[in-house]
């Protein structure tokens, strides 16, 4: 037998895994076709990673291995993930015939795995009874990690002709996509590296150096589960905040008289509530009035006695204040209500909030609440 360190860890990702499965399963929240496909890959994986764990443990054969347990997850894997992001970006969007045939793959490498454990178990060859069946396996996983690699590549592409069709709209959310394209350069380049590795291996020499490739590969995978989840649940919520602000909280107000520029500035920010899209500018709002970025903001330094940003965030701030209080909202989270309220993290939601009121909102919140 062989237990290390390594190994051990490796189950103990497995068992997460699964537990973390269950959880979702019994959970009422966090259900649509991303998170179906989310925690597929996940309990892919931790099978993936449990019949490994039981090879390199030795508590299994290579013979039993081979024919009882190994199965080309990871050319499954592949597809869940495409079909994650596909839905994470559109969770309206219907699955094509064309993109189903990414599940191909997996199939032939099904077919091929049935036909080897045939003719091992049931007929009685030895596990390189041809040249193609004795490297079948080894082939197997070689095509998983190269085909991981494509798909990752090519989500990672399509997620940035997402995020430049991406704009603001009252009725859409603005998704924040750092994560996922950090996760995927992440994956993708482990992966490149370990299919490296691979190709390159000599069968007997030292393999160690994998462990602790896996073990990063399996943190990061697990960690793309937990945060993929998280991310889906802060989208719904913001989705609620903003249903329920459209109707409760739009501004109806008599402007007053004053600079003819800060009145159409007023009426563009604050009444058609402009000030909530996170990528507004000085200079698109002086765009929008036809002036110079220079003048608009002269004019509200001396009109208003503040600056564009402060004034922006003054607005922002009492939205938030608004969520903050209301009891719809009261288990939501601070990033939530910190995002819809216009700010574009939560470090600066906190920033501003404090600079403006005097406390964090978590302080202002514990305040109006009991």
């Amino acid at each position: 037998m062989n237990f290390n360190l390594f190994n051990s860890l490796i189950l103990a990702g497995v068992i997460q895994g699964f537990v973390f499965a269950l959880i979702w399963l019994f959970s009422k929240k966090y259900r649509a076709k991303s998170t179906y496909f989310l925690i597929a890959l996940i309990i892919v994986y931790s099978l993936s990673n449990l019949q490994y764990y039981l090879l390199d443990t030795g508590i299994i054969s290579r013979r039993e291995f081979y024919g009882y347990l190994s199965f080309p997850f990871p050319l499954l894997m592949s597809a869940l993930f495409w079909f994650f992001g596909l839905t994470f970006l559109n969770p309206e969007k219907k699955i094509s015939l064309g993109e189903k045939l990414l599940f191909l793959p997996f199939i032939i490498g099904l077919i091929l795995g049935f036909i080897y454990k045939y003719n091992l178990l049931v007929l009685g060859n030895e596990l390189d009874y041809t040249p193609f069946f004795a490297s079948l396996h080894q082939n197997l996983e070689f095509a998983g990690m190269i085909f991981t690699v494509i798909i990752l590549v090519l989500l990672f592409l399509k997620i940035l002709r997402f995020e430049k069709k991406q704009t603001y709209s009252p009725k859409k959310l603005l998704l924040r996509l750092n994560w996922l394209k950090s996760t995927i350069i992440v994956l993708t380049l482990s992966t490149a590296l370990w299919a490296y590795l691979e190709a390159t291996y000599v069968y007997g020499t030292d393999d160690s150096y994998f462990y602790p490739l896996w073990i990063f590969v399996a943190i990061i995978t697990y960690w793309f589960g937990h945060i993929g989840i998280y991310k889906y649940g802060l989208n719904e919520e913001r989705k609620n905040i903003r249903k329920v602000a459209r109707d409760r909280y739009s501004v109806s107000e008599v402007i007053p008289q004053q600079n003819e520029h800060i009145q159409k500035m007023t009426q563009f920010l604050k009444v058609d509530r402009n000030f909530l899209n996170p990528n507004i500018t000085l200079d698109s709002v002086a765009n929008e009035l036809n002036l110079s970025s220079g003048h608009l903001s002269k004019i509200i330094n001396t009109d208003m006695g503040t600056s564009f940003k402060d004034y922006v965030n003054k607005l922002r701030v009492e939205e938030a204040k608004r969520y903050l209080t209301d009891p719809d909202f009261v288990n939501y989270t601070l990033v939530a209500i910190g995002l819809e309220a216009g700010f574009n993290s939560k470090s600066a939601f906190n920033a501003s909030f404090k600079k403006i009121t005097g406390m964090t909102p978590s302080q202002f919140k514990a305040q109006h609440t009991n």
